[in-house]
């Protein structure tokens, strides 16, 4: 992997290469490609992350998102990609698609909180790749919820920099900054890639600036 400075995002020597993991990938990279989609996940990966896809501004970004993540073989048994959710989303009917798709319901009453839950799971887990939105909601908010970096930090594992780019139809995660624990520089420095990458999502004026509430 490449060597990580704080509070430096550095890119990844390679990417992935979609349709490579069996029929799922394939089916996915077909159908990705035929949508003009391209995707450039990075090779190799942090065997323990924090994925960070912003802007998060539509529904269509978890569709996109799944399809990617089975293109380049991401699957949960074999490279630990998850997500987090609330418990009513894993509850009949739809609990076991959640599931089986990475997902893991978060008990947000629990007395240690979302972070502690987070930062005990990466210490039990041998691999793991936690994506999170981190607006946490697809309307527009003032600010970003702080949670993300305060997992990464406590669970001492790198941030991975993500983006779902519509208008380019590409998908990209493949640049990492390992936080400092100095909020004001990390942000900054998760700022100016998004500057420098034009990010933008499916409605661009919903994305939420780099700040913490």
């Amino acid at each position: 992997m490449t060597e990580l400075l704080q509070p430096r995002v550095d890119k990844a020597p390679g990417h992935r290469v979609p349709g490579s993991y069996g029929p799922l990938s394939r089916l996915a990279a077909w159908w990705l490609h035929r949508r003009g989609w391209r995707v450039e996940i990075a090779d190799p990966m942090p065997e323990k992350c924090v994925i960070i896809m912003y802007p998060h501004t539509s529904n269509w970004d978890f569709p996109v998102g799944l399809l990617t993540k089975w293109a380049i073989g991401l699957t949960r048994k074999r490279d630990a990609l998850c997500f987090a959710g609330k418990e009513s989303l894993f509850k009949w009917p739809w609990g076991w698609f959640f599931r089986s798709v990475g997902g893991f319901p978060v008990n947000r009453k629990a007395s240690t909180g979302f972070v502690g839950q987070m930062a005990a799971r990466f210490a039990r887990e041998p691999r793991m790749r936690f994506v999170i939105a981190p607006e946490g909601t697809r309307s527009y908010v003032p600010y970003m919820r702080s949670s993300f970096y305060h997992v990464a930090v406590a669970a001492k594992v790198p941030i991975a920099l993500g983006a779902f780019e519509f208008p380019s139809r590409r998908v990209v995660v493949d640049s990492f900054l390992l936080p400092s624990g100095d909020v004001d520089a990390d942000l900054a420095a998760i700022s100016g890639y998004y500057r420098t990458l034009g990010n933008r999502g499916a409605r661009p004026e919903l994305a939420a600036p780099w700040v913490f509430r």
